[in-house]
């Protein structure tokens, strides 16, 4: 039958409508006749979801599962039963609470994340270092040749050239031809976690580790006669080992060497900036650091969508922008070649 007062359907034998509590026409009884009772269950429901606010949500599932039971029975009740508000307060606050607990943990989640990747990096780094170092064991001293994918007389590159293709086979063999594969056969220790799509390296040797410039030909470092000496091509020749970078997380295939001036403040190849604005890099005496940049400016720089090298940009004018790189080229060739300005 249809209530005469809001128009829903109710099953025959309904004496009150289900939408407004309408004593239906047909029936005998009048309202004060039948028992009408709030829903014990949509009650507990409330109870469970305001409790939920309080228990950091331990109470949210017994709440919003007694919600829906409880407005399953007061649909069906014909009207015996009411507390529908009741129950919908019981559904809507645990959902409320879970919103805003995920809102708050997603950043510790992102966080703990972001560490988690750091920390494989930085085990990259070492299995790395620790394969630079077992080559020069073998070899008299003499270290790799740091120039991905330019071989040289006698030298060859510690990975092929991987930098212009998209092609990830060819990434792949570039790594498995180069002269560290034998003592690093594990791909995944190439390429950090957190690393541009599509790529199979993201790690770099610097210069002066026996990278692109070479004895005569600096190739705008500094003078040659400075970048002679300071081109390392025996491990016997690194002092202070524990300060002087090895491998550097740039976050892509690159070719050649990393690259940083000696003998101008300021940068060459832009600062990378890897795991919450800093990079990670490894030393000649196998371990691994993470450095976080100081200066804005440096961050700035390192996030530039343009990533050429280009003069104009890549001096700091900041002092912190200004440290991180005598920081960083102290790490690199040893020592600055310039006197640094105020």
């Amino acid at each position: 039958m249809n209530c005469p007062r809001c128009g829903k359907e109710n099953p025959d034998d309904a004496q009150l409508c289900q939408s407004c509590g309408c004593v239906l026409t047909q029936s005998t009884v009048t309202r004060e006749d039948i028992n009408i009772k709030t829903s014990g269950l949509a009650i507990a429901s409330m109870v469970l979801g305001i409790l939920s606010v309080f228990t950091c949500g331990i109470t949210a599932i017994p709440a919003v599962i007694l919600g829906i039971i409880s407005l399953v029975k007061i649909e069906k009740s014909g009207g015996r039963l009411t507390g529908r508000v009741f129950a919908i307060v019981g559904i809507v606050v645990p959902a409320v609470v879970c919103f805003l607990a995920i809102g708050l943990l997603m950043p510790a989640l992102n966080r703990a994340r972001e560490q988690g990747k750091r920390a494989v990096c930085l085990v990259n780094l070492r299995e790395l270092t620790l394969a630079w170092l077992l080559y020069a064991e073998d070899n008299d001293d003499r270290i790799v040749n740091g120039a991905a994918g330019s071989n040289r007389a006698g030298e060859l590159s510690w990975v092929g050239k991987d930098w212009d293709t998209d092609d990830l086979n060819l990434k792949r063999d570039a790594i498995l031809k180069g002269a560290l594969w034998t003592y690093c056969k594990n791909l995944k220790l190439y390429r950090c976690p957190s690393g541009y799509g599509g790529e199979m390296r993201t790690y770099s040797i610097v210069d002066s580790m026996n990278g692109s410039p070479q004895p005569g030909n600096s190739m705008g470092r500094g003078p040659n006669e400075i970048i002679d000496e300071l081109i390392t091509k025996n491990r016997m020749q690194i002092s202070n080992p524990g300060q002087r970078v090895v491998f550097i997380d740039v976050g892509r295939a690159t070719p050649g060497s990393f690259a940083v001036y000696y003998d101008k403040e300021q940068w060459w190849d832009l600062p990378p900036v890897r795991h919450r604005d800093g990079t990670s890099i490894s030393f000649a005496d196998g371990h691994g650091e993470y450095w976080k940049w100081e200066g804005a400016e440096t961050i700035k720089l390192g996030k530039a969508a343009d990533r050429t090298r280009s003069p104009s940009n890549v001096i700091p004018q900041s002092p912190k922008g200004k440290a991180d790189l005598h920081r960083f080229q102290n790490a690199v060739w040893g020592k600055l070649g310039y006197e640094p300005k105020q």
